[in-house]
């Protein structure tokens, strides 16, 4: 089968951990890959604007872009090609529940990131981060959305707080897809979208937008985040520094993101080069290990 597209994650998928633009190898495979008529996607939880900050991508230029899982997809001009926002019982619920609690909160617009609970703990977050495109405006007036409704919210709270979030607004069915590990004070970091939204469904919409079959596309990631997307690819693949519910659900393992794991991965698919596995890597016992046998 021809592929057409390939959509990659962001973070320890196309740009190491503590690096700043991908590495030469992908950037080449990317545009080689370009230049014979293949589209790349970029695939993230953050938000257009962040997105859109230069720099983050090196001398790559993405095609399309899906942003804030999968809730809002862009061209690369930004135009909307896919957007499912959050409707306003969804976000009041979330906004209700975070100030009753004191819990961070900040929503996903299509122009910046708005904090309307905790403005100034988010932006010092932000601020030891130092990752390009990150930094949030201080919402607490909570008027933005009168403007238009965010695509996706950012809660930083207990791991208790969801179940209880659920317990009490459980009919919205929102999705909580938890990012990275605690804090020193043992809170983690949630994005929060609509029900049935992640990027298996911002890829499924960008498909239907383009005329293209999911199966004639490609996918690769290496979180939980990732795994609607892995799925709903024609070939999903995940990072060899992957998660084990990321390679649990993706069809092969590639190499790692520190090893240009992508690169190759488009000199195989793309361009007929030796099958992208990791170095020493025994796929009979992965699947094993995952499950899968």
């Amino acid at each position: 089968m021809q592929y057409k597209l390939l959509a990659s994650d962001y973070d320890n998928t196309l740009v190491p951990f503590g690096e700043k633009r991908p590495r030469p190898a992908v950037e080449a495979a990317v545009r080689k890959m370009q230049a014979a008529g293949g589209k790349f996607v970029l695939s993230t939880g953050r938000a257009w604007p962040a997105v859109k900050t230069p720099g983050q991508l090196g001398n790559i230029r993405f095609d399309y872009a899906i942003t804030c899982n999968g809730a809002y997809v862009v061209d690369r001009t930004g135009a909307p090609v896919y957007e499912c926002p959050l409707v306003p019982e969804e976000m009041y619920a979330l906004v209700d529940f975070c100030e009753d609690y004191d819990y961070l909160l900040q929503f996903n617009f299509r122009d910046a990131y708005y904090a309307y609970c905790g403005y100034e703990d988010l932006r010092r977050r932000y601020d030891q981060m130092k990752s390009p495109g990150l930094a949030c405006l201080d919402g607490e007036d909570q008027d933005r959305h009168l403007i238009d409704m965010p695509h996706a919210a950012f809660m930083i709270c207990p791991p208790a707080a969801v179940p209880a979030f659920r317990a009490k607004f459980g009919h919205l069915g929102l999705h909580f897809m938890q990012v990275g590990g605690k804090d020193a004070a043992g809170w983690c970091c949630y994005d929060v979208v609509r029900q049935g939204i992640d990027k298996g469904a911002g890829l499924a919409g960008l498909c239907e937008a383009m005329g293209l079959e999911l199966t004639e596309t490609v996918a690769a990631g290496d979180s939980a985040n990732d795994i609607g997307m892995l799925r709903a690819a024609g070939l999903g693949c995940c990072m060899a520094n992957g998660s084990p519910d990321a390679k649990a659900a993706a069809a092969r393992i590639i190499g790692d993101v520190r090893e240009d794991g992508l690169a190759a991965l488009i000199e195989e698919v793309w361009f007929g080069g030796p099958r992208a596995e990791p170095s020493g890597w025994d796929l009979g016992s992965a699947w094993a290990k995952a499950g899968q046998v």
